[in-house]
């Protein structure tokens, strides 16, 4: 496993600084980065990143956060810990899949206004591709795809806040998705297809004239509940990043700062700041810092 770190952290990158830990520039206590009076939803929030996630939207102001996760014992700790730590930031938790479709709508419908939408919930289930019972891979395409683009369309049926409103639309991806890892091609292939559908959405976004900002990201090499039970690592195992570093980065998206990346994939890792300095030469390519296939020379 180290190595297979090691090969990600490898990988080409827009900044010469790769972070671990927040820092500065995307601290949720930054005046330019305020969510105040917004209403936010996270999927898979009970834990993890989600709920770090829930913090640092809290720190940023934000007035009302929805945790979704399917056991309702999680979604009442992280809630409790939410409502001690931020008695002024109201707290709601909804019991149930992502996939369950007919309930995703009708908790949108209560929630009536949702600013950001910040879907974070996978299915990650190890094992050879063709070794893996084909509920496998029914159930990664299911969590990973279909129950996000089916939030999305209810995320998106609400009326905004105001006619000029911008609403966003955040999705944690995975760096596995430039990479080939024995094992894991069921969760990489599907977290690949709803990185593109973003990139998708986005554009079409733009067609349609709707006024959402869509944003990808690689989150971070965290130790989590999922890292733990699913993937059997063990805490202290490796140097792992921590967790305030995507949780953090996901509030600056939120921001105008964040802008020029609309409807492309990063990585929290990367400077922000450095980033904004390549704004200009990110904004010229219409593909940059997109997921696909590259084609630099076909040779008769």
């Amino acid at each position: 496993m180290e190595d297979i770190f090691a090969r990600f952290k490898a990988l080409p990158r827009p900044t010469k600084t790769y972070h671990t830990t927040t820092y500065p520039s995307i601290s949720p206590t930054r005046p330019e980065l305020s969510l105040a009076g917004k209403t936010v939803l996270i999927t898979g929030g009970s834990e993890g990143i989600g709920l770090e996630t829930a913090h640092a939207f809290a720190q940023a102001g934000a007035s009302t956060i929805a945790l979704l996760a399917r056991r309702q014992e999680r979604l009442d700790a992280a809630k409790s810990a939410l409502q001690t730590a931020f008695p002024s930031t109201k707290i709601l938790t909804f019991a149930a899949s992502i996939t369950d479709t007919p309930r995703l709508e009708a908790l949108v419908k209560d929630l009536a206004t949702i600013d950001i939408l910040h879907l974070n919930a996978a299915q990650v289930t190890p094992g050879f591709t063709l070794s893996s019972p084909a509920e496998s891979l029914t159930d990664s395409f299911a969590v990973n795809v279909f129950g996000p683009i089916a939030l999305i369309k209810a995320f998106l049926a609400l009326p905004p806040r105001s006619p000029d409103a911008e609403r966003t639309i955040l999705h944690t991806t995975t760096s596995g998705i430039q990479l080939t890892v024995p094992g894991m091609g069921l969760y990489n292939a599907s977290k690949m297809a709803m990185t593109s559908l973003v990139h998708h959405l986005h554009e079409e976004a733009q067609v349609q004239g709707q006024k959402v900002r869509v944003f990808t990201f690689h989150p971070a090499f965290g130790f989590t509940p999922g890292a733990r039970d699913v993937l059997g690592l063990r805490e202290g195992q490796f140097d792992y990043d921590d967790l305030t570093l995507p949780a953090h980065y996901a509030v600056w998206l939120c921001s105008p700062e964040a802008d020029f990346l609309r409807g492309r994939y990063t990585w929290a890792h990367w400077d922000v700041e450095e980033m904004k300095e390549k704004r200009e030469e990110i904004l010229r390519g219409s593909e940059e810092l997109k997921v696909g296939v590259v084609v630099d020379s076909v040779k008769a």
